[in-house]
């Protein structure tokens, strides 16, 4: 039996195109039935926004939440592996087994993320530190298709040729279930609020249960012809599922009844389901590319993706309270907010006011008082009115943590904007936090609730003048507290940050790495047989060699890496281009910015690039000085601007 791969279409074998219309038919005869009493509408609020992938021809398509709070997503056509941080940094991670066609994923009960590798009859496992192990599956041709966490403790995986469904131990175990309906075809699973296993059966227009013990139940579905397709826990302890030929909703209860829902648009194909924080069930229209939103009451609400034709597939809830999903004709990863308002950015003593006493230089410094002003992002097709009140100004004991004024005024904001309650109507929060400084990194919090609804966040406040040889009226002052809030470097020696040592080579690997993949980014232990002139015993070895497993490096000449070299400004626009876009990403031919930099050479391309991005104005006098090497202040600058650090951020 043939499968068309889902990231290409959603369509799978056995069915004839006048069962295809036929299925499309019923949908429609479900919409005129229910016709008037409000169970569906077409929401055109733009809460979705999209981040494009290294390699945006790899077909992303299945998607999970890690337990490192990062987004993890299969790439069948690229045979990859890709993470995305909530703030829509991507890096990728090449399959062992060439052509394996990674397609479901899920996190396991290890912490690591597990896959099934359709094309190459296996499942793979990737830890947060990007270490792929792969077991193989004991029926050949198998192309496992969904994949979850039991609560067991272990994995399970539908097999659709093979129709079966297999367990695997977080030790690589296998141990596969005959369905006993011939040709069923399993396809989406996911855990019950029972324990068991529950399975779409996309051939045999059937819902499967299994218990950890391999015992199958099977559960017609009421509409023919439907092609369940995902599956999903609710809320409401009820198993929720796609079905894509009819382009309805079903649920199933845990003692297999089973309702079905249409949704508005005909045909929308919904592809893959998940449970959102908000408590209702999301999932994504292959054929009307859309994002749909079912309450548990089944009220569905659609939203057009902004991408024409992107082909979403696979979605999930993140770890920030939105839902993710894969866009597999278009590269991209998409978000959609759960939420009617989610915090943006915060200015910190960026405005001289009546009652503060600031430098205005975007940082808090102790002693300081100063204005605090949030920002937050109307989710809503149309505007909103509201006020804030800040409360619990708190930090590690010692110091003095005073809210002057508790209440701020953001007037009313438009549909899907940004505002400022600064901008908006002046009237912001104010506070001073002074005396002995605690830690070399501090930071306060403070709790802000919003007016409508139950919105709450906390904010997070650093203070500044953390490091003796930084002084504020230094020019990469603010840059230099943002990297060190960040937890991108600790400083060098004697609590002091050393702004003009020179950058080496090694150092860069770290600041690199952190600052692409976060500061609790720990890489795999070193084997010293990357480069000759960097040994195991390096301590900046696991940094280096991850960047060159990265394919951001390939050292400095004649194999080797030069760790002790410093960086030249040249090299650096390199490093951090291929970080921030990938290995193969090649820059636009140069036009001739700068009169130190010849145009054509081999660095042009690169320095022009980052200039265009802003990332650097040059070294001054209009000129780059690519030959000089970066220092560690200027490199506070370069990684800040170019992996959108935040200070102050939500």
């Amino acid at each position: 039996m043939e499968y068309v791969p889902r990231f290409w279409s959603c369509e799978k074998p056995g069915r004839s195109e006048p069962s295809r219309r036929l299925g499309h038919s019923l949908a429609r005869a479900w919409i005129l039935a229910l016709a008037g009493v409000g169970l569906a509408s077409i929401a055109r609020s733009q809460a979705i926004t999209e981040f494009p992938i290294p390699h945006p021809a790899s077909g992303p398509d299945g998607i999970a939440a890690g337990s490192d709070d990062n987004l993890w997503f299969t790439e069948r056509g690229g045979n990859r592996i890709g993470r995305m941080t909530t703030a829509g940094v991507a890096t990728e991670f090449p399959v062992p087994t060439a052509a394996s066609g990674p397609h479901a994923i899920a996190s396991g009960p290890d912490g690591s993320l597990w896959f099934t590798e359709a094309d190459g009859n296996q499942i793979g496992r990737i830890t947060p530190a990007g270490v792929f192990t792969e077991f193989p599956i004991p029926t050949t041709n198998s192309f496992a298709d969904g994949i979850t966490a039991g609560s067991d403790g272990s994995l399970w995986f539908a097999e659709y040729s093979a129709n079966k469904i297999g367990r695997i131990t977080t030790v690589g175990v296998i141990t596969e279930f005959p369905v006993p309906t011939a040709n069923s075809g399993p396809s989406g699973i996911a855990a019950g609020p029972d324990g068991n296993l529950w399975f779409t059966e996309n051939g045999a227009n059937q819902i499967g249960r299994i218990t950890t013990v391999g015992v199958v139940t099977e559960f017609p579905i009421p509409t023919a012809f439907s092609r369940p397709t995902g599956i999903a826990a609710g809320s409401d302890g009820r198993l929720w599922f796609t079905e894509h030929d009819t382009s309805k909703i079903g649920r199933i209860t845990t003692d297999g009844v089973v309702t079905e829902v249409p949704a508005p648009t005909i045909p929308s194909q919904p592809a893959n389901i998940a449970a959102g924080a908000d408590g209702n069930l999301w999932f994504t229209e292959n054929g009307a590319n859309q994002i749909g939103r079912i309450t548990t009451a089944g009220v569905v609400t659609e939203f057009p993706i902004p991408t024409g034709g992107s082909g979403p597939a696979g979605i999930a809830a993140g770890p920030d309270g939105n839902l993710w999903f894969a866009e597999s004709s278009a590269g991209q990863i998409g978000r959609i907010t759960t939420r009617r308002l989610t915090p943006d950015s915060m200015a910190v003593d960026a405005y001289l006011v009546t009652g503060s006493s600031s430098d205005i230089n975007g940082v808090l410094e102790p002693g300081e008082t100063v204005e605090v002003a949030p920002s937050w992002r109307n989710r809503r097709a149309t505007s909103q009115t509201f006020t804030g009140t800040a409360a619990d100004l708190i930090g590690p004991p010692g110091p003095s943590y005073v809210l002057i004024d508790n209440a701020a005024d953001y007037g009313t904001i438009a549909g899907d904007s940004p505002v400022n309650c600064h901008n908006a109507t002046g009237d912001c929060y104010l506070l001073t936090i002074s005396g002995t400084r605690p830690a070399a990194h501090w930071d306060a919090t403070f709790l802000e609730s919003l007016s409508v609804g139950t919105v709450t966040k906390t904010w997070t406040l650093h203070l500044g003048d953390s490091f003796p040889d930084v002084p504020t009226s230094y020019q990469f002052y603010s840059f230099i507290e943002n990297l060190f809030h960040n937890g991108i470097t600790g400083g060098c020696t004697g609590g002091n940050y050393c702004p003009t040592n020179s950058v080496t080579r090694a150092q860069m690997a770290v600041f690199l790495m952190k600052s692409n993949l976060g500061a609790a980014e720990i890489p795999p232990p070193a084997t010293g047989a990357i480069f000759p002139d960097v040994p195991a015993s390096n301590p900046f070895a696991p940094w280096i060699e991850q960047l060159a497993a990265f394919h951001i490096t390939g050292g400095c000449g004649n194999g080797n890496y030069c760790p002790n070299d410093p960086v030249t400004r040249a090299q650096m626009a390199v490093f951090l281009l291929k970080s921030e876009h990938g290995s193969a990403y090649i820059p636009p031919v140069c036009t001739g910015v700068f009169p130190d930099v010849t145009c054509p050479s081999t660095f042009a391309n690169w320095i022009e690039q980052i200039f265009t991005e802003g990332i650097t104005g040059g070294c001054g006098n209009g000129n780059y000085c690519p030959a000089e090497p970066v220092n560690r202040g200027q490199m506070a600058v370069f990684l800040v601007k170019t992996f959108g650090l935040q200070l102050y951020g939500p």
